[in-house]
């Protein structure tokens, strides 16, 4: 079973709602997530300020979305807000849901929105997707600006709520500012290595090993263009390598699976497929455990891996453990 660690399942959602569509997670994903053998994951809401003129109102109506869709799917859902809830969600066979937000446009320069956040059950954040915007800077701005005074106090108040710092789509000044501000882990919840696929969203040695030393971890994301610009490289055998060169950095306890899977945002026949060959989408999961025994890794470790190692991050943060 797996964890994963990154989903972008509430940009579907706003747009089934915007169609009248509601009780998504039991139409369209309960059986997909089933056949791949996820058990949960980091549900996102996700903006993009390129394409959105208006990403404070687009925030909120997602926010509204997904707190419907909360509601029907009571019985299938358990959001998790701290860690026994997953010994819960077990007990009583439901999805493992752990809320989160991926950059903060969408509310613009209001501090103490993020508190409002965490009553809401958010656990997750990321300060930034590829935009700049009030707290910091992700991979599409200005390489020389970082974390602002705003972003500074945004990560106290985030690490003070025990919600995870997602910095996956920091930019490299964001990253070590946070590295500098930061009192507890953070992690990249969708990133690979930049020394096997050089793309800008993966993470540098230096940045994977300030990982590892802050007790954060890594999730492998399959995006192919983030595994390989090889085209004969572009597979799940390529993105294990990836795990496999990050948790000799920093162990096999502090590396997973956060998938980035496009089902939950591409629209069929017009955006780019970015499916990776071998897990190509959530029905896919499942085949990542099968390489990673082919590859001889216990079943122990398979579990780390999979979900395991997520839980005892999230441990750490909720406990506040340094």
């Amino acid at each position: 079973m797996f964890f994963d660690m990154h989903a972008d399942l509430w940009t579907d959602n706003l747009w089934e709602y915007e169609k009248g569509k509601s009780d998504v997670i039991r139409r369209k994903y309960k059986d997909r997530f089933i056949e791949g053998g996820v058990f949960g994951g980091i549900f996102v809401i996700y903006l993009n300020t390129f394409k959105d003129s208006n990403p404070e109102e687009t925030f909120f109506r997602s926010l509204r979305a997904m707190s419907e869709e909360l509601y029907h799917a009571r019985d299938l859902v358990h959001v998790i807000k701290n860690p026994e809830d997953f010994e819960k969600a077990k007990s009583q066979n439901k999805f493992a849901t752990l809320l989160g937000i991926e950059g903060l446009p969408g509310i613009g320069s209001n501090l103490d929105y993020i508190y409002l956040l965490e009553r809401m059950g958010i656990r997750h954040i990321g300060l930034t997707w590829n935009e700049q915007n009030a707290f910091a800077t992700g991979q599409r701005g200005d390489k020389d600006r970082g974390l602002t005074d705003l972003g500074i106090k945004a990560v106290e108040i985030i690490e003070n709520l025990g919600i995870l710092l997602d910095l996956s789509h920091a930019n490299d000044k964001t990253f070590w500012d946070v590295a500098k501000h930061a009192k507890k882990p953070f992690f990249a919840s969708h990133s690979n290595s930049r020394t096997l696929c050089p793309a800008m969203r993966n993470l540098t040695d230096d940045q994977i090993l300030c990982i590892g030393e802050r007790n954060g971890m890594v999730g492998m994301n399959s995006y192919h263009g983030f595994v390989s610009d090889k085209e004969d490289e572009k597979n799940l055998d390529t993105l294990l390598n990836h795990m496999e060169y990050i948790a000799e950095k920093i162990g096999i306890d502090k590396v997973g699976f956060g998938f980035d899977f496009a089902e939950y945002y591409n629209v069929p026949g017009v955006d780019e497929d970015e499916g990776l060959k071998g897990v190509y989408d959530i029905t896919e999961v499942k085949n990542v455990a099968t390489a990673l025994k082919k590859r001889g890794y216990s079943d122990e470790d398979i579990e780390k891996v999979s979900y395991r190692n997520f839980i005892a991050f999230f441990e750490r943060i909720r406990n506040g453990i340094k």
